[in-house]
């Protein structure tokens, strides 16, 4: 996988500040407590084998420690991961309030009522947004009824 398919120009820019900042040795590569850091850095806590695993997969000269492309590599797939990992928490959030998933668990379908929707983010989670105004604006066709795509648009 070529970095460069999913990463732009900008985030290239930030991955070379980051990867300057943390090679500490100026070794021109990052070993596995350096790479930790680096995820510690940007909210991640990986355990040692999960460092050990995307070094080995990244690693093609086999030295134990990444230089820059193939630090690329890694945050291209961390991003891969959290993009999948995102889905997943808005399908949660769907089966959460009641929408309903198709038997492979990956099709969402149905709707979700927007008095039960109001009910569990005020009530049941006691959050202190305007519900209701988001509401008004994302069910576009007045329905009364959030459907998945409504509801991803809510949520992001």
């Amino acid at each position: 996988m070529s970095p460069h398919e999913n990463l732009s120009q900008e985030e290239i820019d930030a991955c070379r500040e980051t990867f300057l900042l943390f090679d500490k040795d100026r070794s021109g590569t990052i070993d596995q407590w350096e790479l930790k850091d680096v995820l510690k850095a940007m909210g991640q806590a990986p355990s040692d084998e999960e460092i050990f695993r995307m070094i080995s997969e990244v690693d093609d000269n086999d030295s134990n420690s990444i230089d820059f492309s193939e630090f690329l590599q890694v945050v291209a797939r961390q991003k891969e991961y959290s993009s999948d990992s995102h889905e997943g928490d808005i399908l949660d959030a769907w089966l959460a309030v009641g929408g309903q998933v198709s038997a492979d668990g990956f099709s969402p379908f149905g709707s979700v009522d927007t008095n039960k929707l109001i009910q569990i983010i005020k009530g049941d989670f006691g959050l202190p947004i305007d519900i209701e105004t988001l509401i008004l604006e994302t069910d576009l066709d007045g329905s009364g009824e959030i459907d998945f795509d409504e509801f991803k648009h809510l949520l992001i």
